[in-house]
């Protein structure tokens, strides 16, 4: 890559990198500790649908936070594979899969988020006071829309995980990033794909312990996904 492209790319690299990071570590711990009850009350039963809703109007302003911050992750994959088409040259196929993999991943995992985020300000207005056959019907409606959304989730997860896994390769095949980067990147689409291979158990009715699922958000959402990212933007900063 010449030096002028690299002028224009590293910079706007960097900055995507750390946003992606930053997203990632404060919207999943702001969701560990809400899950957790130590910044929100504890969950009621869910037979209860006047508690249960309740208890999500209470915990709106921390969801709506931990939502907005993993979708301005998910977004900035969509140029973060841009930036690593241009720091992993010569262009060639695996790069361009890679460059596909992150924008699709980036886009799947955005609507996920807004069709999350969209459910989560429906249920605020609607079930403030609401009748009993109300709520039902919200419960309903919010099983229509989950479904779509758990699908874009399971699709971001695939995508997510083959760029992370491209761009690993590429980068120990060309030695253009550090041994432990390009490593990193494969246990993060390790934890993508047991996230996705979790959910998919889930379909088929096998018994997967909630804690199962909730481990691989925090360690690919809380720990190696921010990590990864910072380190590829510190990495980007010092290419400049």
């Amino acid at each position: 890559m010449n030096a002028t492209t690299a002028s224009g790319w590293y910079p706007i690299g960097r900055a995507l990198a750390l946003i992606y990071a930053a997203g990632w570590f404060v919207g999943t711990w702001i969701f560990t500790l809400v899950s957790f009850a130590i910044i929100s009350p504890q969950p009621p039963d869910a037979a209860d649908r006047v508690a249960h809703y309740a208890y999500e109007r209470a915990v709106y302003p921390q969801f709506y936070a931990a939502v907005v911050c993993i979708t301005l992750a998910m977004l900035c994959l969509v140029g973060l594979g841009l930036v690593l088409r241009q720091s992993l040259a010569p262009d060639g196929p695996y790069q361009q899969l890679m460059t596909a993999a992150f924008a699709a991943a980036g886009l799947f995992g955005s609507l996920w988020l807004f069709l999350t985020l969209g459910l989560l300000q429906a249920v605020v207005n609607v079930s403030q006071g609401a009748s009993s056959q109300t709520l039902q019907v919200l419960t309903d409606a919010s099983a229509l829309i989950e479904s779509p959304a758990n699908w874009l989730q399971r699709a971001f997860l695939l995508m997510a995980g083959l760029g992370t896994y491209w761009a690993s390769g590429l980068a120990l095949e060309q030695r253009s990033f550090p041994k432990a980067w390009a490593w990193l990147g494969f246990v993060l689409a390790a934890l993508y794909w047991l996230g996705l291979l979790s959910l998919l158990a889930r379909d088929a009715a096998l018994p997967v312990p909630d804690a199962v699922g909730g481990l691989l958000i925090l360690l690919s959402g809380g720990i190696v996904a921010p990590i990864w990212g910072a380190w590829l933007g510190l990495r980007l900063s010092r290419a400049v």
